[in-house]
């Protein structure tokens, strides 16, 4: 992958450079404001939820302050304290006279009440009064150690409140809740019966749903010990201890809310406690219809991000073109100079790092094509010079060749002197030719200057006597190149040609 990236020609590198250095940032920003917008949503629904949870409570201190109210009255009202303290021994028609005046208070307490209770007063007299269609078996044959009526008698004529716990499913008619206390004589503080009043599931759901809102939340009331004392709208768990994760969290709190599940989804939930009360109302709103209006601003987040890229490209694109143009340029003035054209310039009209490669790259085009133009004329000079010393060896040759003939026609003619003078003259061209040798031995230059010495003295006559003295250890010595000749020739030249009579010149190595 990286490599294919490099192999990328410099405009699509930068293009991707700039396009991911403007997408990370706008990727990070988009998330960033998803989760925050979705962390304030959060903080707001359920400051509002809160805020209902919170008129729930009111509304249900409310009803237990009425409860307390109507239990008072109760307690108070001269009938029911008048009827318990009758004997169990009365007759009938006493008795039947006795449950009409109660039922006809019972009437009038319940039609003043907006809500739906049943009322019963069990007295120790073995009367029994009640609102409902029928009384229960538990308060007809009542033990005052069990359940509510051990709670009033330890409550000892106060309020006590008790939850109804279930292993099965209620019913919406089922009684969740119960208030009693033992009704006493208000003379001599003498026990009389027990008043209790059953409150139906029905009841107490209607007082949390009178609060909705606009979310498809789950309520649940529960007491201290986390049971559920009703719900809405799924009731499976009214009566059983709220199976959930968070349960210890919620009773250990006063109000609050937090992130968790309900059945496996996203929820958040959010618990408020009853100021008179330790009841809670808990509710589970499903995290999808809360950040429903988070997702708004994720979608605008979004539009901006895709806007964001797409500006980005056209920048990458308009960047990148303005940064490769010069190499292009670069790149098109050496491909000319490749061709050949040395003439090639690269023109950058700004003063930045470009400049500098374009005026380096002039530079060298220049010293280039200067180098090419004195080598060209060093290679035309040195064809000049080898076309020159051919010509110069090739006279000598002619000439060489001509004395040559000349001594063999002269032989041949018997004119001895003119055949030597020819030969001697040749021999003197063939060293002159030969010039590879910067060293030869004395011996050759001594027969030199014999073939020089022999012309001369055919030039001078008698004019001329040289002597020769050379040892013969000394004839295999090394010594320049026509050293020997020159020297003699100069003796000649300078002392013999002005002098009258005869010279003697001599040569001594020893």
């Amino acid at each position: 992958m990286i490599n294919k990236f490099m192999n990328l020609p410099l405009q699509k590198k930068l293009m991707t450079f700039f396009i991911t250095a403007a997408v990370i940032p706008l990727v990070l920003v988009g998330i960033f404001t998803y989760q925050k917008s979705k962390e304030i949503v959060k903080e707001q629904v359920s400051a509002q939820v809160m805020e209902g949870l919170i008129q729930i409570n009111k509304n249900l201190s409310f009803f237990q302050q009425d409860i307390e109210q109507l239990s008072s009255f109760i307690y108070s009202n001269e009938l029911v304290q008048e009827t318990l303290h009758h004997s169990s021994n009365r007759s009938d028609i006493q008795k039947y006279n006795d449950f009409q005046k109660m039922d006809e208070l019972f009437q009038t307490l319940t039609e003043s009440k907006s809500w739906d209770v049943n009322i019963y007063v069990i007295g120790l007299n073995g009367d029994r009064y009640f609102t409902g269609d029928y009384l229960p078996h538990q308060y007809d044959q009542f033990m005052e150690n069990w359940g509510i009526f051990r709670k009033a008698k330890d409550e000892n004529g106060s309020m006590t409140w008790e939850t109804r716990y279930t292993i099965r499913q209620v019913d919406n008619r089922d009684v969740v809740l119960s208030a009693g206390r033992v009704i006493k004589d208000r003379q001599t503080d003498q026990p009389l019966g027990y008043l209790i009043i059953d409150i139906p599931e029905t009841t107490i759901a209607k007082i949390y749903q009178s609060e909705e809102n606009q979310y498809a939340t789950q309520k649940y009331l529960l007491d201290a010990k986390g049971y559920v004392i009703s719900s809405y709208p799924n009731k499976t768990t009214v009566g059983l201890k709220l199976d959930h994760p968070s349960l210890d969290t919620i009773t250990s709190n006063q109000r609050g809310y937090l992130n968790t599940t309900l059945d496996k989804a996203p929820s958040i939930a959010v618990y408020d406690t009853g100021e008179a009360s330790e009841y809670k109302i808990v509710s589970f709103i499903p995290e999808q219809e809360v950040v429903g209006g988070s997702r708004l601003i994720g979608y605008i987040a979004l539009t901006i991000g895709l806007i964001g890229l797409i500006i980005a490209a056209w920048v990458s694109f308009f960047l990148s073109k303005a940064l490769t143009k010069p190499i292009d340029g670069l790149i098109g003035s050496m491909r000319e100079v490749r061709k050949g054209n040395m003439q090639a310039r690269f023109q950058y009209p700004y003063k930045d790092e470009f400049n500098d490669l374009g005026l380096s790259f002039n530079h060298m085009v220049k010293r280039v094509d200067g180098l090419i133009k004195e080598s060209v004329e060093r290679k035309t000079l040195l064809k000049d010079a080898e076309l020159k010393s051919l010509r110069a060896q090739l006279n000598p040759h002619f000439l060489f060749n001509t004395l040559e003939t000349i001594s063999f026609v002269s032989k041949m003619n018997g004119i001895k002197i003119i055949s030597q003078m020819a030969y001697s003259l040749g021999e003197m061209l063939r060293s002159s030719i030969n010039k590879e040798k910067e060293f030869v031995p004395l011996e050759e230059e001594i027969n030199l200057l014999n073939h020089y010495l022999f012309i001369q003295k055919i030039r001078f006559e008698d004019k001329i006597h040289v002597v020769l003295d050379v040892s013969v250890n000394m004839k295999h010595l090394l010594v320049p190149v026509l050293m020997i000749q020159p020297l003699v020739e100069n003796a000649i030249s300078h002392g013999l040609e002005m002098k009258e009579g005869k010279g003697r010149p001599r040569y001594i190595d020893r």
